[in-house]
Parts: structure tokens; sequence; C-alpha cells
């Protein structure tokens, strides 16, 4: 019964662990703010045709005084591919967030948002892209 009541405690003192993300564990000290710095928070890719992928780096610098982590990033369309550091960026240190549009199935004039969630203040950060995209079957289709 003993066995029974400690493995019974032991596992309700697991299962109620805060099982939040937790900083890397090689991050030491996080006690600063880190803060994006970014170049650009738009890019246009301009005049595309329908089923052309593009991409744009939009580089950025951690300028606050704690260590910068992205903890996700969304996006308002499928049609884009993002690709971001998983690692901790320390202060002082640039990198880039790799943004790919697939123009295929779209047409007109695009608008595309890009939400990065990091542990900077505010806590997100919007980025965005634009095209003109000419799609010849839609536009063909359209007019009939």
């Amino acid at each position: 019964m003993r066995k029974l009541t400690a493995i019974l405690l032991l596992s309700t003192i697991i299962s109620c662990q805060n099982t939040s993300k937790k900083v890397p564990d090689n991050v030491t000290d996080n006690t600063g703010t880190p803060k994006f710095e970014f170049q650009e928070e738009f890019y246009n890719f301009a005049n595309l045709q329908a089923g052309e992928v593009v991409a744009y780096n939009f580089q950025f610098t951690n300028l606050g005084d704690g260590i910068l982590i992205i903890d996700k990033i969304e996006s308002d369309c499928g049609c884009v591919t993002i690709h971001f550091p998983k690692e901790p960026i320390d202060p002082g240190t640039s990198d880039f967030i790799e943004v790919v549009f697939n123009s295929a199935g779209e047409t007109g004039r695009i608008y595309k948002e890009i939400l990065v969630h990091a542990n900077t203040q505010p806590a997100i950060t919007k980025l965005a892209i634009a095209a003109t995209v000419d799609n010849e079957i839609i536009n063909l289709y359209s007019k009939n």
C-alpha cells in the first residue's frame, strides 16, 4: 500500500509541474530585455507570374540587453513558408527570418502578414510581404 501511495504521489507531482516553454539550456542568464530592430518590416516582390516561388530575408539585430528568443512565427497563408533561427540571439547579434512566397494559385494584389512571437516587448512583431501576381489561367476564366 505504501508503494502505491508513493507512486501516486510521485505521479501527481510530475503531472503538476509547469509545462511552459523553458529558456534553452545554453541560456544561463536572461535578465535583460531583448529588442528587435528590423532593417525592413515590409517587402514588395512587385510583379510576379503565377507559380513563381520567391524569397526575402528580413534582417534584424537584437539591440536589447537580453537574449532574444523567437518562440514561433505565424502566417495568414499556406503559400508562405518561414525559416527562422531556433537558437537564442545574443545582444548586438544580427540574423534573419527567411520568408518564401509561392505564388501558385494567386492572382492580383497580394498582401500577407507574418507574426513573429518572441520574448520582446511587444511580444509580437508584424512583418508583411506584397506582390502583384499575374495569373493567365485565372484571368482567362474570369473574363468569360
